[in-house]
């Protein structure tokens, strides 16, 4: 484009049609202005064109960390839904137990059922990794958005925070609530009579086939008697079980509230996500 410019600029001084200076400086005098607007329009043409070409890879940029994210907090909603149903469901079987402590008949051994659920525990993160390295990389810089950057960054430490909490709960109330029960209880797991003789008929029975090596584990493949008697009246009177129930029935449950502040606030910045990927 300079070399068009320039083309014209050498015919008009050919044709004389730049004026007739009084001395012939003048006239070279003009070709040089005429060469330096020229070389300035090519410059400022050309740093537009880069600049076009540096947004259009700043867009598309932009595009690939929103789908990552987009990918990322949908797995985390959904692992996180499932952690949900999962510790909800053991705080209620936490205070089903400690219920059974006010009533007037003692339960039947159906209860026991419930006894084992709370004793497990799940302590899930939800995938941050791209959001931490958009962060720590500066590249949340390419983020058009300034209200969805601040989304990002205050959902990265409001999930730590609570996540903080949720370690708090298990290391304060779980931990102790297992303690307390495994002082009473000898074994691993508190299983009713019935189900333990149920499997003694089993692992007698002719049928009865197993290639899972026991010499390293605490029950062997075959059982031939209950190793510990349970008698369910005396449970139920034992101020340690409810104590420890009580605590498991905490922590599972705040630790379910948590988790519940989590999948909202997830699914908060999706809505944000998908309504920028969408314009």
């Amino acid at each position: 484009m300079i070399k068009f410019f320039r083309k014209i600029r050498l015919s008009l001084l050919s044709e004389g049609n730049t004026g007739k200076p009084a001395w012939p400086v003048g006239r070279y005098l003009k070709y040089a202005i005429g060469e330096i607007v020229l070389v300035m329009v090519g410059i400022l043409l050309a740093l537009q064109v880069s600049e076009w070409n540096n947004e259009k890879n700043r867009r598309k940029a932009e595009a690939i960390i929103i789908e990552q994210l987009i990918a990322d907090l949908n797995k985390s909603e959904e692992e996180i839904k499932k952690i949900i149903e999962d510790i909800t469901d053991r705080a209620k079987s936490s205070a089903i137990i400690c219920h059974a402590f006010w009533k007037k008949d003692t339960p039947n051994d159906s209860i026991l059922t419930h006894f084992n659920n709370p004793l497990g525990n799940t302590i899930y993160s939800p995938t941050l990794g791209s959001a931490r390295s958009l962060i720590n990389s500066g590249n949340i810089s390419l983020i058009q958005s300034e209200t969805l950057k601040n989304a990002i960054t205050s959902y990265v430490e409001e999930v730590d925070y609570k996540l903080r909490d949720i370690s708090r709960y298990e290391e304060t109330y779980y931990r102790n609530g297992i303690i307390l029960v495994h002082e009473i209880v000898p074994g691993v797991d508190i299983h009713s009579k019935s189900r333990i003789l149920d499997q003694i008929e089993k692992t007698n029975s002719p049928d009865f086939q197993t290639t899972r090596n026991d010499d390293f584990r605490t029950r062997p493949n075959v059982i031939e008697k209950a190793p510990f008697e349970m008698d369910i009246k005396e449970v139920f009177q034992e101020k340690k079980i409810y104590r420890a129930y009580t605590l498991l029935l905490i922590a599972h449950r705040n630790s379910a509230t948590k988790y519940t502040e989590i999948k909202n606030i997830t699914r908060d910045l999706l809505d944000q996500l998908n309504e920028i990927k969408s314009n």
